[in-house]
């Protein structure tokens, strides 16, 4: 680690702020920098006086001394701690306000700029809201799309797990530091998470206990490494509902799938819905209103201006086979599974594919070609 890593190690074990924190990056930028100017006036009005003691504490002696045993852990669980000036720190969040200084990540940093959507919603979910959960986090994560939630309780742990059984990417921000994982119900989730490729990320120190003001913070994180921000199930009263409001602020879209009226637990997202929120009953919905800011993210092939017999010759055989299963009238994404005999992931991505290359639209009824 570095001099400046290092110095920020000391500064990221203080509890700042992202305020803080981003107030500091744009003044000093370099760690090693902020240390030495402890005693200045301008250092003392960003740091209240118990993070002063503490910084004064940990530089009373070499960092590699007072540090060792946050030093150890990082090594000992190939843990980094990304800066906003490293190259892997995500574009989506620079964008937001006060974006956090530094970030805790462990696993694939990478994911941190794939394309990506947020899903969240209640801990005491249904045993429906779990299983629409997992099935929406496995099709958009077959599709392409990186799946952000908090590792929380319920929803959450259902998108994670729904992630990581289409064998999808998925991270977990966390509200307490990479040390303390909670739940500790959620260690296993934890770990499966890492196994399978994906990040755990946390914007505070490492052994930083689950702290209830550091929830709504943990929840513009998740907002604002995606691009929008799917409901599950969401009480009147609840995080997801804080999550949807930042991800507004942030400009991110907004999802919502409903429920029965009968269902407290779908309150929230019915409230979201009234409000705007866009209603979606299947995954293809979200990625339809995503299209315009995944058409960039599509090279593999530019449709030219022909028809789409002439187009057509030129894109994968398998999306190929799918187009000549289209007549003139919309089709139901199960009726396209049993015709081609493939699962629904396997047909879902493909779709995908060739509404972003504009050759199929979603509507009322299924999907259609474009003619």
């Amino acid at each position: 680690m570095d001099d400046h890593h290092l110095a920020w190690l000391a500064l990221s074990e203080l509890n700042l702020t992202f305020k803080q924190g981003y107030n500091l990056a744009q003044l000093y930028g370099h760690g090693a920098t902020i240390l030495e100017q402890q005693a200045s006036p301008q250092l003392g009005s960003i740091l209240n006086p118990t993070q002063g003691q503490h910084l004064a504490h940990l530089t009373s002696e070499p960092l590699q001394r007072s540090l060792a045993k946050q030093l150890q852990w990082v090594e000992r669980n190939s843990a980094l701690l990304l800066l906003y000036d490293d190259v892997d720190y995500p574009d989506a969040l620079k964008a937001i306000h006060h974006p956090p200084a530094f970030l805790w990540v462990q696993g694939r940093p990478s994911l941190l700029n794939e394309p990506s959507i947020a899903m969240v919603g209640a801990r005491r979910a249904t045993a429906n809201g779990m299983a629409l959960a997992k099935a929406f986090a496995g099709n958009l994560g077959a599709s392409g799309l990186t799946i952000v939630s908090g590792l929380a309780l319920g929803i959450d742990g259902a998108c994670h797990q729904g992630a990581l059984d289409a064998q999808a990417d998925t991270i977990a921000v966390l509200g307490s530091g990479l040390g303390y994982i909670y739940p500790s119900k959620h260690q296993p989730l934890a770990q499966r998470i890492l196994a399978g490729g994906g990040l755990l990320v946390s914007p505070w120190p490492l052994m930083a206990k689950p702290l209830a003001y550091r929830f709504p913070a943990r929840n513009r994180i998740i907002s604002g490494l995606s691009m929008g921000v799917l409901v599950v199930e969401a009480a009147l009263r609840s995080g997801s509902l804080i999550t949807a409001k930042t991800a507004l602020e942030q400009g991110r879209e907004v999802f919502a799938v409903p429920s029965s009226v009968h269902n407290i637990q779908a309150q929230g997202c019915h409230q979201l819905i009234r409000n705007g929120a866009i209603l979606v009953d299947q995954p293809q919905q979200v990625l339809a209103e995503l299209a315009p800011q995944l058409q960039p993210l599509v090279t593999r092939y530019q449709p030219p201006d022909s028809t789409i017999k002439e187009d057509i010759a030129d894109i994968a055989e398998e999306l190929q086979i799918l187009l000549r299963v289209f007549g003139y009238d919309p089709v139901p994404v199960d009726i396209l599974c049993t015709q081609l005999a493939q699962p629904y992931t396997v047909v879902a991505a493909q779709l995908v594919e060739l509404e972003l290359l504009g050759l199929v639209r979603l509507t009322g009824g299924g999907y259609e070609k474009v003619l």
